[in-house]
C-alpha cells in the first residue's frame, strides 16, 4: 500500500513490535558529537599528565648509552605504558559510557537480536544497488558533505586568528610551543565539538518525524490489528455462543434440584429452589423461553420436580431476576401461595 493513505499515527501496539525488533528512531549524530564534545574535555584534564609521560620516556631513552639502551628501555617502555594506561583506561570508560547514555536517552533500554538475524536482501547486489542510489543514501550525503564544509569553515575562522602565533611558534621554546599549539587544538575540537551536537539534535528531529512519517499505518491496517487485539466478530460471537452454551449446561444441571417450576404454560418455565434453613427468599435456578423452558420443563418432570402454571407470575418473574438471585420482594406473597400448595399437594399424595 502507498505510503499517501498511511495517514494514522501508529498504534501503541505497533509500536511496541517495533521496539521489540530494534526499529526505533535514531541518530549516530548524537552519540559521535557527544563523544568528540566529551572526549575533548576528558583529554583537557588528563592531556597534560599524557605529555607528561611521553616527554618522561623520550627524555629518558634521548639520554641513555647505546649499550644502556638494550638494557633499560624494555622497563622504561613498560613503566611508561602502565602510567599512560591509567590515564587513559578512565577516558575511553568514559567515551564509552557518554555513547551508551546518548542511545539510552535517545529510545531507552532496548534489546533485541533481529538486526542481526541473516537476511538474503543484505548480500543482494541488486538490493544494495537500490540502497546505494536511494534517496536516502542521497541525503545523508548532501546531509554529510554540508556538515563538513561547515565544520571545516568553523575551523579555519577558529585558526585563521592564531596563524601568526603558529608561525612565531618555531621562534619560542618547544615546551611553550607545543603547550600553545595543545591549547588551540582543544579550542578547535570542543567548538567543533559543540557545533557538531547542535546539528545532531537537528538530525535527531528530523529522524523523528522521518520515523513517525515511516510507521503511519493505514486506516485498513488500523481495524485489522484491532480486530487481531479484541478477535475477529466471528470468533467473539463463537466465543460468546459458546460461553452461553456452558452457562446454559449449568442451569440444566440445577432444575433437579428445584423446588418448584412456574411455566407459562411452557413458552416461559421459570424454576425456584427454596430451603429454609438457608434461604432468605426462593432462588432463580433456571430460567427459559421456548425450547429452553420446554427442556427445563421436561427435565423438572423427570426428576418429580412439581411444575406449576402460573401465567401471570411467570411473565412478571422472567425478566425480573436473574439466574441466581433471590426473587423481589414483590413476589414473596405470590410465591409463597405457590410453594404452599405445592407442599400440600405433597402432604397429600403422602397421606
Amino acid at each position: 500500500m502507498s505510503q499517501e493513505n498511511k495517514t494514522e499515527r501508529a498504534t501503541p501496539y505497533r509500536r511496541r513490535k517495533l521496539r521489540e525488533e530494534g526499529n526505533v528512531a535514531k541518530s549516530v549524530e548524537i552519540a559521535t558529537s557527544l563523544t568528540v564534545l566529551v572526549g575533548s574535555v576528558v583529554l583537557l584534564f588528563t592531556g597534560v599528565m599524557i605529555f607528561r609521560e611521553v616527554v618522561k620516556f623520550l627524555l629518558a631513552v634521548s639520554g641513555l648509552r647505546p649499550y644502556e639502551f638494550s638494557l633499560q628501555a624494555v622497563g622504561m617502555v613498560r613503566d611508561s605504558f602502565l602510567n599512560t594506561a591509567k590515564v587513559l583506561i578512565p577516558f575511553f570508560l568514559i567515551t564509552v559510557g557518554v555513547v551508551v547514555a546518548s542511545h539510552i536517552a535517545q529510545f531507552g533500554v532496548v534489546f533485541s537480536l533481529k538486526p542481526l538475524q541473516f537476511r538474503w536482501e543484505r548480500i543482494n547486489p541488486f538490493e544494495g544497488l537500490k540502497r546505494i542510489f536511494s534517496l536516502s543514501t542521497l541525503f545523508e550525503l548532501v546531509k554529510n558533505s554540508l556538515k563538513a564544509l561547515l565544520l571545516f569553515g568553523i575551523a579555519l575562522f577558529v585558526v585563521k586568528e592564531s596563524v601568526s602565533l603558529i608561525i612565531g611558534s618555531a621562534q619560542i621554546p618547544l615546551a611553550d610551543g607545543i603547550l600553545f599549539l595543545l591549547n588551540l587544538t582543544f579550542k578547535v575540537v570542543l567548538i567543533l565539538g559543540i557545533v557538531a551536537f547542535l546539528i545532531a539534535l537537528l538530525d535527531f528531529a528530523y529522524k523523528r518525524w522521518e520515523y513517525e512519517r515511516r510507521i503511519r499505518m493505514s486506516r485498513r491496517e488500523v481495524k485489522e490489528e484491532i480486530k487481531q487485539l479484541e478477535g475477529h466478530p466471528e470468533v467473539k460471537a463463537k466465543i460468546r455462543a459458546r460461553m452461553r452454551e456452558m452457562a446454559r449446561g449449568r442451569m440444566m444441571a440445577e432444575v433437579p434440584k428445584a423446588s418448584v417450576v412456574i411455566t407459562n404454560p411452557v413458552h416461559i418455565a421459570v424454576a425456584l429452589k427454596y430451603e429454609p434453613e438457608k434461604d432468605r427468599a426462593p432462588v432463580v435456578v433456571a430460567k427459559g423461553k421456548g425450547t429452553i423452558a420446554e427442556r427445563i420443563v421436561r427435565i423438572a418432570e423427570e426428576n418429580g420436580v412439581p411444575v406449576v402454571r402460573r401465567e401471570e407470575l411467570a411473565r412478571a418473574l422472567y425478566p425480573a431476576v436473574r439466574v441466581g438471585e433471590e426473587i423481589p420482594p414483590e413476589f414473596y406473597r405470590a410465591v409463597a401461595e405457590v410453594i404452599a400448595f405445592v407442599l400440600f399437594r405433597r402432604r397429600k399424595v403422602y397421606v
